[in-house]
């Protein structure tokens, strides 16, 4: 026994597959257009929420200048600098492993000359101290300001690392501490930022190139100064084919996107730093004394100094996945989680999935072919179900952040897609069978007597009416 096409599938195998894989291609185009981004953007948070916040490394402390460290300097900003010295001094003699200011020191104080001597004078020789330096937008959107100076100089360019081939992002101007802090710091790292089209901060240069030169991040340089002496943490090199991370024996490539940026894997807001402590707490701590507690706080850590005071607006801020308003330095904290656990989110190019989802349009189309309208529907969704929690699985389980948007309308599209050449090929089926009966029909009739025989002995008459639109019977 034969089995004719319309036993099998609603639409022809061929054609629902032909529909599939052009809805793919059609959404593969569209995200490689930027189509999609907005929303891509909004799935990265989501994941972050459904996740939620996790605890930073331990190893991590934050020293921040608060609205009472503020308040207690009688609202003046910028603070006295000679406060950062005396922070640098107790922080040395707690045993911290590395500190890194997220402060930029710009321009001298002529009014408080020797705070800013004293300042220098400890900085001078210290390699674990991380000064902060930033640049000015260039092929990125690098966030921040204060004072320019965009000349290259010898005392920036010997912190500087050459530049090859690499896809690096490129500043145009500089913002530096003043000419002492700047000629005797024994490390600097770069605060700059990269800000989405949205305004939300998810990404950090590890490098940026500035002149003939490449200048790591506040978080890597703190990460490497505190490598120095301590053999369990990663160690960073510009290589001629990126960035590499060396760590446990092992060498891994840092991902970088096409601008030269990497996502920040983030633990969360400030409550996922549980080591945290207020400046005129430690300067406190420092006249008290109390080696004790300084050493409890400090001993062995890589330590961030940034300013979360908000009253007097001191603060930077910026929107992260976690906050709609965050001081930067939560955001460089979190950079440094990262990179003390090695977790570099690796962005998957729209490009790469025009395959994926032309195959997945493919197979739909071909199921959806067979498929009535309620379980079609039913199929569609449970596909983006599983495309959803895949995308979150991938993400939280392997950081990698795939362009979900595409995929996630994909089993929609093709489905309403089959679902209207379906509706349209029945109609057509339906007026054409339409025609048939009323052809069928009008031969039937023209088949029966136009009228009874007549005769006068009997009375004839005869009724057809067919059940449909002709009768089976003749």
């Amino acid at each position: 026994m034969s089995v004719t096409p319309t036993s099998l599938q609603r639409i022809p195998f061929r054609l629902a597959a032909s529909l599939g894989a052009g809805v793919g291609a059609l959404l593969a185009m569209l995200a490689m257009l930027g189509a999609f981004r907005a929303a891509d953007l909004r799935i990265h948070d989501l994941r972050y929420a459904l996740r939620g916040p996790q605890p930073a490394s331990s190893r991590i402390a934050l020293v921040e200048v608060d609205d009472p460290t503020v308040a207690a300097f009688g609202g003046k900003w910028p603070l006295p600098r000679e406060n950062y010295a005396v922070l640098m001094d107790a922080l040395d003699g707690a045993g911290a492993r590395a500190v890194g200011f997220d402060l930029l020191f710009l321009g001298e104080n002529t009014e408080d000359a020797a705070g800013d001597a004293l300042l220098t004078r400890l900085t001078q020789g210290n390699e674990r101290v991380v000064h902060a330096i930033n640049f000015l937008p260039g092929d990125v959107a690098l966030g921040g300001g204060g004072s320019v100076q965009s000349t290259d100089r010898a005392e920036l360019i010997r912190h500087g690392r050459p530049v090859t081939h690499q896809r690096l992002a490129t500043a145009r101007q500089a913002a530096l501490p003043f000419d002492d802090l700047l000629a005797n710091a024994g490390a600097l790292g770069h605060v700059a930022v990269a800000i989405d089209p949205d305004g939300v901060i998810r990404r950090i240069p590890q490098f940026v190139r500035y002149g003939e030169w490449a200048y790591p991040s506040l978080a890597l340089r703190l990460v490497e100064c505190a490598a120095r002496t301590d053999s369990t943490l990663p160690q960073f090199e510009l290589a001629e084919r990126g960035i590499l991370s060396h760590w446990h024996g092992r060498v891994r490539h840092v991902p970088t996107d096409d601008e030269g940026t990497t996502s920040i894997a983030f633990a969360g807001d400030r409550a996922s730093f549980a080591n945290r402590t207020s400046l005129i707490q430690v300067l406190q701590w420092y006249r008290d004394r109390d080696t004790l507690a300084l050493a409890r706080a400090f001993r062995g850590k890589l330590v961030l100094v940034g300013v979360t005071a908000v009253e007097q607006v001191a603060t930077d801020i910026g929107a992260t996945p976690y906050a709609a308003a965050a001081p930067l330095v939560y955001i460089h904290a979190n950079a440094v989680n990262a990179a003390l656990q090695g977790r570099f989110i690796t962005h998957v190019e729209s490009w790469r999935l025009a395959p994926v989802l032309m195959l997945l349009g493919l197979l739909l189309g071909l199921a959806f072919a067979r498929l009535s309208i309620l379980r079609g529907a039913a199929v569609a969704l449970g596909t983006m179900v599983l495309i959803g929690a895949g995308d979150f699985a991938a993400f939280a389980g392997g950081d990698l952040d795939v362009p979900a948007s595409a995929a996630l309308l994909a089993p929609l599209l093709v489905w309403l897609t089959v679902e209207g050449v379906w509706r349209t090929v029945a109609e057509r089926r339906a007026r054409e069978h339409a025609r048939e009966l009323q052809v069928a029909r009008t031969i039937q009739q023209q088949m029966l007597p136009s009228a009874p025989p007549r005769t006068e002995v009997l009375d004839v008459a005869g009724l057809n009416e067919p059940a449909e639109a002709i009768g089976g019977d003749y």
